[in-house]
């Protein structure tokens, strides 16, 4: 084999495995609860009910799940049909449209910012581009989950590639695309894809602003391509805004979208605040760090700058700074970030590494350390809150000097591959690679292959299996609160009677237990089902105990005991 069908073999094997490792025990037991259940349920909903353009008869939670668009749930729902229903073709499709986006994020990398003079391939930015997003543990962990995120995010990308094209090209047919497929993200989820106007439009002003482009190609392009995908997705929203009206406006603008923004929902405002996205993104992937410094670069050379960086840094900043604005946080609100991070980060760690450039190297340094340790961020944290324990301050104290001795250990490293200027610089570029493909692998391994997937099975199958198989005609559900009290789409995708509503389905919360004494003359045909948290081991033990107490002297008897949940059914007479 010649050196280049080496080279060529070796990135090939690296991109199919870093972006398809994520099909490797796919289908592990459960679907958890909440969001993936919810989307699993609307499929289901397809598959048995032909309820193809509104799930919302079915949907947990009514318009809450089903305001989203559907093109998720119809790809699902088309796969069940084909391969039938099981937790491995209800994640399919997401773990495909995260093995594409590594692949487009290489594409993209190699088409438009490889240096086409380089000989090396590991000097390349696309080489480093599979390993950087195929290993962020949270992009990969929402590509095996059953959700709505991971698919938006390609279809942006998508995009955004397209567009690039256009820039290069100026053929119109690449704007037509871009459109398309930013039609096709507001089919997946509700608004995000307007990310993709937003990034291409403040593109665009920044062109106009340094005269790079006419006020009429500004206008014409965001116009088109605005259109084109709007077009596509209208349809959809006319329907359920004609068939659900005021409720449809409500739960589709006021609660997803102003009241995530402005609010905070389902108890879901963290700490930091709007630091909370920036620590989300260095905790995730620490190169994300140098993204700052080549924004100070192209702001340094603003009027010249490549137009195709400057869509890229209009695509990170956009959603940055909306995603940081938000009331509302959520890890999930982190993913659209990391292609645009991990494409700036890759061309920049390589021509950082070409120029020894020390401060960013440094800073990168630093991130790595901070994305290492949960207990360093709280040590810090806690110092900042003026919170002074001497265990905390001495992580701060170190973590100081680690910060403010960097920069001599990164100039130490360059001097010591320094013997020749010219190979040395390649060497520690293929130092710096190797590392951090052996890196990547490391996180994959530890965080896909060697676990334990038993974690994962709360027992809802087993408990929906014995609840379709009786008689009942009611059950009891005992939810213990969380951020949407009583909501459980896990049990609902798991029993067809649920799903159906061919059974009656009463939700109370677990310390209400009293409440059962008003069904006290037909509690011989019920089944009660506790659910149970981790906070039973500590927190709520008693009041998990005193639900089961009662009902125990009211006249049940437990049936099933799973990780999650207690199954109680009737005693045939009273002990």
């Amino acid at each position: 084999m010649t050196a280049k069908k080496w080279e060529n073999f070796l990135i090939f094997s690296l991109l199919l495995f870093f972006s398809l490792h994520r099909f490797y025990n796919l289908g592990f037991k459960e679907l958890q609860m909440w969001d993936e259940s919810l989307y699993g349920v609307r499929a289901k909903a397809v598959y048995y009910f032909n309820e193809w353009l509104d799930q919302t008869k079915h949907a947990v939670g009514g318009l809450y799940s089903s305001s989203h668009p559907p093109l998720f749930i119809w790809l699902t729902a088309i796969f069940y049909k084909i391969f039938n229903i099981s937790e491995f073709t209800t994640r399919f499709f997401s773990a495909l449209f995260g093995s594409l986006t590594v692949i487009l994020s290489q594409l993209m990398v190699k088409k438009f910012f490889d240096d086409i003079n380089e000989k090396r391939f590991y000097a390349k930015p696309s080489f480093l581009v599979a390993p950087f997003l195929g290993s962020i543990y949270l992009f990969n962990f929402y590509s095996r989950q059953a959700q709505l995120d991971i698919p938006y995010i390609f279809l942006i990308t998508l995009s955004i590639y397209f567009y690039l094209n256009y820039l290069t090209s100026k053929e119109f047919r690449y704007i037509f695309f871009s459109g398309v497929s930013f039609g096709l993200s507001l089919m997946v989820k509700i608004i995000v894809g307007f990310f993709v106007p937003i990034a291409i439009g403040l593109f665009l002003i920044l062109m106009f602003s340094c005269k790079r482009i006419k006020f009429n190609e500004f206008i014409s392009q965001i116009f088109i391509l605005t259109l084109i995908g709007i077009t596509i997705a209208l349809p959809w929203h006319i329907y359920m805004l004609a068939k659900h009206g005021e409720d449809f406006i409500n739960t589709f603008i006021k609660f997803h979208i102003v009241e995530r923004l402005t609010e905070g929902v389902e108890e879901n405002i963290p700490e930091l605040g709007f630091f909370y996205i920036l620590n989300q993104l260095i905790v995730q992937f620490p190169p994300s760090i140098l993204v700052f410094f080549d924004f100070i670069d192209l702001v340094k050379n603003f009027k010249q700058a490549d137009k195709r960086k400057l869509l890229l840094h209009s695509w990170f900043w956009s959603m940055f700074f909306i995603t940081s604005l938000s009331k509302t946080k959520i890890p999930t609100y982190v993913l659209p970030l990391f292609v645009p991070a991990v494409t700036i980060a890759g061309v920049y760690f390589v021509k950082a590494l070409k120029e020894k450039n020390i401060v960013s190297i440094s800073a990168l340094l630093i991130s790595l350390l901070w994305s290492s340790s949960q207990n360093l961020r709280d040590a810090v944290k806690e110092t900042i809150k003026f919170k002074f324990e001497f265990g905390s301050l001495s992580i701060a104290f170190l973590f100081l000097i680690a910060i403010l001795i960097s920069p001599l250990f990164v100039k130490l490293i360059f001097e010591k591959f320094e013997t020749n200027p010219y190979h040395g610089r390649y060497k520690m570029i293929k130092f710096a690679t190797g590392l951090t493909l052996l890196t990547g692998l490391f996180v994959i391994l530890k965080t896909e292959f060697f676990i334990n997937y038993g974690q994962y099975i709360d027992g809802a199958q087993k408990i929906c299996d014995y609840v379709d198989r009786s008689k009942v005609d009611t059950v009891f559900y005992f939810y213990t609160k969380h951020s949407t009290d009583g909501m459980n789409p896990q049990l609902t995708f798991y029993s067809y009677r649920k799903l159906s509503g061919s059974i009656k389905w009463i939700e109370i919360p677990r310390s209400r237990y009293d409440i059962l004494k008003n069904y006290r003359s037909s509690l011989n045909r019920t089944l009660i089902i506790i659910e149970k948290t981790k906070k039973d081991f500590e927190v709520t033990s008693k009041e998990l105990e005193l639900t089961r107490k009662f009902l125990f002297e009211i006249g049940f008897e437990e049936s099933l005991n799973v990780k999650r949940y207690i199954l109680l059914k009737w005693r045939d007479k009273f002990d």
